[in-house]
């Protein structure tokens, strides 16, 4: 039976280079290992010609891995299978005594190489043999090689594709990062130039103010212009206190604060006077006057607020300016949400569960009506419309109740309910579209710059619609207090 045993390799080579260490079990083997040494040497000739044959093959495996890097004895094994290959190649396999001259290129080949490897070996047989068990040493070593660049190519290029990707993700937030912060730097710079521009405008108007006392519109900085057909009679003054005492004195926001300012003395006059004197008020409850009271207050808080600030819209302090305004709106907010509550009340007032949830519901839109307010946007001169939507939408949410009350009552006794109320809505509305129209001045510039604008006329409004409201809540309160005199046991 033909030997299996592997040809032992050589321990040395010539020109100093060293010997790869081999395996103890072949990764393959080839077919001219199964035969026995005597007959390899006879037939030496046609074992070289397949040798090289398998070597151009295994060869050209190799250098389709082209990333296997070769210290400098491994090059040296390298460049000599390629020399055997080059020149054996070079010999026609059709001539005359071609595998003899093979044989001989091939030694030759070698023993220009490996001189001390091929000279104990006498015959030229036993030198091919030799040379042959040497160079497939060298090539399942390159082999072996090649094969772990495979394995490992996969991960090789996954981590090469995630280094990429995470170098252009650095790129791209670094491009991202001057981008926002350029464009954060050009907001920052158009900031201050705006801001330095209103502090000029700021500036200029005070001192117009300081020489004509009133000023015209034109004067007026970017903020404090509201009304572009009120032309003149505007104020401008550096402290609080000159503004305190404007009051007294003739400009185009004279009516505005007098109306409310009167019309919070009357609102006052009303709660502690004419309504404890009121028949409705001797038969009330705790409940009944606490409810009136919560709508006084908010009546009073309304018109106080109104006050201040048309005394202190003429401050040249932007932030101020913008801080008042602010308390005119929430005043507003919360008169709207408790002549609402007072309605509901009365409404449900013999079913304290429906009251209670109507009314809690108001409250909380009272109390966004209130913060609403404070947000920059709210406040632009060019948002007239959306407040007045605003403030109307929530005096509609006072309605929400009309549904159940014509399904539990009838639709008779819920118009007949309501019926009080119109008068002061009627009022609310017709002063509030007039507000934000700018009507009559938009169609008179500068003839109502001191009485009738626009706003002179919300005023009115808005202290009529609150007198109406008191007298449509003592209607609904004694319609309420003659149901609950039956215990309320019809509803």
């Amino acid at each position: 039976m033909a030997s299996q045993e592997e040809p032992i390799q050589p321990t040395y080579r010539g020109y100093g280079t060293i010997a790869p260490q081999r395996p103890a079990q072949r990764q393959r083997r080839h077919s001219w290992h199964t035969r026995p040494c005597m007959q390899e040497a006879e037939n030496f000739q046609l074992l070289l010609r397949n040798f090289l044959v398998e070597l151009n093959c295994r060869m050209d495996f190799l250098e389709d891995y082209g990333h296997v890097k070769y210290d400098a004895g491994v090059e040296y094994a390298y460049n000599t299978l390629l020399a055997v290959r080059e020149s054996c190649s070079k010999i026609s396999d059709g001539a005359i005594e071609a595998g003899r001259r093979q044989a001989s290129v091939f030694v030759e080949t070698l023993e220009g190489r490996y001189k001390d490897a091929m000279e104990r070996k006498e015959t030229l047989g036993e030198k091919v043999l030799e040379g042959i068990v040497l160079m497939d040493n060298y090539l399942t070593e390159f082999e072996t090689r090649a094969y772990a660049i495979r394995d490992g190519s996969i991960g090789s290029y996954a981590q090469e594709f995630y280094e990429e990707g995470r170098r252009k993700m650095d790129e791209g937030i670094e491009i991202a990062k001057g981008v926002v912060d350029g464009g954060l730097d050009k907001a920052r710079r158009a900031r201050e130039t705006i801001e330095l521009r209103v502090e000029h405008a700021v500036q200029r108007a005070l001192e117009r103010a300081k020489a004509h006392g009133l000023i015209h519109y034109e004067d007026l900085p970017e903020p404090w212009r509201v009304n572009p057909h009120i032309l003149k009679g505007y104020r401008f003054q550096e402290g609080k206190w000159a503004c305190v005492r404007s009051i007294f004195g003739l400009h185009n926001e004279l009516i505005n604060i007098w109306t409310h300012l009167l019309g919070f003395i009357m609102v006052l006059a009303i709660a502690f006077y004419f309504y404890p004197s009121s028949a409705n008020f001797s038969m009330s409850t705790k409940a009944d006057i606490f409810i009136a009271a919560v709508f006084f207050f908010a009546a009073c808080k309304c018109l106080a607020c109104s006050t201040i600030w048309h005394t202190m819209n003429s401050i040249s302090h932007q932030t101020l300016l913008e801080r008042f305004a602010c308390v005119d709106y929430t005043g507003i907010s919360l008169l709207v949400a408790a002549s609402i509550m007072t309605t509901e009340y009365a409404a449900f007032y013999c079913e304290p569960v429906s009251r209670w949830s109507y009314m809690c519901i108001t409250a909380l839109l009272g109390v966004g009506g209130v913060i609403l307010p404070w947000h920059p946007t709210f406040n632009r001169a060019d948002m007239a419309w959306l407040r007045v939507l605003f403030y109307c939408s929530l005096a509609l949410t006072g309605f929400l109740p009309f549904g159940q009350l014509a399904y539990t009552r009838g639709v008779a006794w819920a118009q007949y309910f309501y019926a009080p109320v119109t008068k002061s809505l009627l009022v609310y509305v017709t002063g509030a579209l007039l507000y934000a129209s700018k009507t009559p001045e938009r169609f008179f510039p500068g003839f109502f710059d001191y009485v009738g604008c626009s706003h002179n006329i919300w005023h009115v409004a808005v202290l009529g619609g609150i007198i109406f409201h008191y007298m449509a809540m003592q209607t609904m309160f004694t319609q309420a207090l003659t149901r609950a005199q039956t215990s309320c046991s019809v509803y």
